[in-house]
């Protein structure tokens, strides 16, 4: 028997939908008999990141769909309901606990990092599963009742750093500018501030901004007046479309790297000309994942769907970016209960236990994406540095990271 119940190994691609859960088929009696699975999703489907929620719901029910079309789990059909979190942390608390009163089996989210900080210690107060599949906060994820499958950022900026400047090898001086009054910004311009001096930059200076800025010139004027070889930035989409305008109206071309929270969403559809110098932390475009640690016929799959079902809301071309790793954490909270022998009739204590100890058990596990979990309970997938296709709206490789 295979020691690590999480090894990856390829399973069906379904001609309708993508599975790699690898599910035994059922019959449509057999599933009728058991009652569904339930499990949470919290996610801001309004608010200032609403288009990241119908992003991750619209993969989640992707994946939904290619569990049940896989037969289910254990003859259960599983059901994820959506609980809009607004991004505001308290409300993914009430959110959590009421999953957990209303006999939930596991909970996938929240989002953000400050909300992630917030709910991973409750899910160990209250011994209720939870898999986050997109907060960066370094040091969060508390073990053993929660697990990240999205590397944090202590993985994700030294290898994009390290990416960024061996495609832009003359690269001596550096501007740091991020939201430092906002815990997880913050945390980005220290590591920033800490690779440079690891890499031999010199930092100029850090520029503060106000995530709540409606106007950056100010700093863009700020910024230029240090003629800075490179700028680091951790900025959300709505300031750094602000600061790309006003850089560009200030006549900077200093390449631009940014963290891997602008990766994801609306920005690329939207910066045109203005993001020509821009770079964001990242492993995957719309094409592929990075080298040896994706599935490429699972990974087109959902993609090309999730191309298909976006609308305007979300951007078009829509920026697949590591959306997949919210497909993967159903594909992932699934296999756990299919390992572990839960179904719908299962009684919730018991199968919170038995998701629990699969989740101490996981080494890796293969999806859209192939990772590896650290001691910290958080997975890692090699990252590089993607560059603006303003063009075609779309992240694209740099020459420096592999493919």
């Amino acid at each position: 028997m295979n020691c690590n119940p999480f090894q990856p190994r390829r399973a069906i691609v379904l001609a309708a939908a993508a599975t790699v859960l690898g599910l035994s088929a059922v019959s449509v009696q057999a599933q009728a008999t058991k009652p569904p699975i339930k499990v949470g999703l919290i996610t801001p489907l309004t608010g200032p990141l609403g288009s990241y929620g119908k992003s991750q719901e619209m993969m989640i029910k992707l994946a939904v769909e290619d569990v049940n079309a896989a037969g289910g789990i254990n003859g259960s059909q599983l059901q994820v309901d959506i609980g809009d979190s607004q991004t505001d942390p308290g409300q993914a608390v009430l959110l959590f606990r009421k999953y957990f009163n209303e006999g939930y089996f596991g909970v996938v989210g929240p989002m953000t990092g400050t909300q992630w900080e917030t709910v991973s210690p409750l899910a160990n107060q209250l011994n209720m599963p939870a898999v986050s599949v997109n907060a960066i906060k370094p040091g969060i994820t508390v073990k053993p009742w929660t697990i990240r499958l999205m590397p944090p950022d202590d993985t994700l900026m030294p290898e994009g750093v390290k990416a960024f400047l061996a495609a832009n090898p003359n690269v001596k001086k550096v501007v740091i500018t991020a939201d430092v009054r906002e815990a997880s910004s913050k945390a980005s311009a220290d590591l920033y501030a800490t690779l440079a001096k690891q890499f031999g930059l010199e930092v100029l200076e850090t520029v503060e901004f106000s995530s709540r800025a409606t106007d950056m010139s100010a700093i863009a004027i700020q910024i230029k007046s240090r003629n800075p070889d490179a700028i680091f930035a951790s900025a959300f989409p709505a300031q750094a479309m602000l600061l790309a305008k006003d850089l560009t109206v200030q006549g900077v071309t200093a390449p631009i790297l940014n963290t891997s929270i602008l990766w994801t969403g609306p920005f690329i559809n939207n910066v045109g000309a203005n993001g020509r110098n821009w770079n964001v932390i990242g492993f995957a475009t719309n094409e592929a994942g990075p080298a040896g640690h994706f599935d490429p016929a699972v990974y087109s799959n959902v993609s090309k769907r999730a191309l298909q079902r976006a609308d305007a809301s979300i951007g078009l071309p829509f920026n697949v970016a590591n959306w997949p790793v919210s497909y993967d954490g159903i594909l992932f909270l699934a296999d756990a209960m299919r390992r572990a022998g839960v179904d719908g009739s299962t009684d919730p204590k018991k199968a919170r236990e038995a998701i629990k100890n699969q989740f101490t058990s996981a080494k890796n596990f293969s999806g859209a994406f192939k990772y590896t979990f650290r001691d910290t309970g958080d997975g890692h997938i090699p990252t590089g540095v993607l560059s603006a296709d303003v063009e075609k709206k779309v992240w694209k490789f740099t020459a420096a990271t592999t493919r």
